[in-house]
């Protein structure tokens, strides 16, 4: 029989590392294959789809604020005609008429027709209240 010496088992042991060693380099080796070969094109990809949802995004919201501000001059035409008519218009219409005119001027920045027509309109109003 033959009989293992302490050198033949370093040498084994030495072997064996250098084994293991070499398949965790292996195995790190494949992995940034895997990485560049696969997931960066993934990513790319994502990045990608990302821009574009971000620019649907945009343009959808523009669409929204254009329909916001319709809305408000929308409301703002009928109820200054009421007003100007002479028609009678209640107390939560006029506040809602101001949250209409406030959100036209500040958050869509109009500045228009409605504008000129508002303070002719709100201002004939006062006057008329105090005199």
């Amino acid at each position: 029989m033959n009989s293992i010496t302490l050198g033949t088992l370093g040498s084994n042991i030495a072997w064996l590392g250098a084994f293991i060693g070499g398949i965790i380099l292996l195995l790190k080796y494949l992995k940034k294959v895997l990485d560049k070969a696969i997931t960066e094109p993934i990513l790319n990809k994502m990045n990608s789809n990302k821009k574009d949802l971000e620019l649907e995004i945009e343009n959808l919201s523009k669409k929204i604020n254009v329909v916001g501000a319709d809305q408000c001059k929308n409301y703002l035409v009928r109820y200054l005609a009421d007003v100007e008519d002479g028609e009678e218009v209640s107390e939560v219409e006029t506040e809602r008429a101001h949250d209409a005119y406030e959100k036209y001027t500040k958050l869509y920045h109009g500045n228009s027709y409605i504008h000129n027509w508002w303070d002719k309109v709100m201002n004939k109003g006062r006057r008329k209240k105090h005199e």
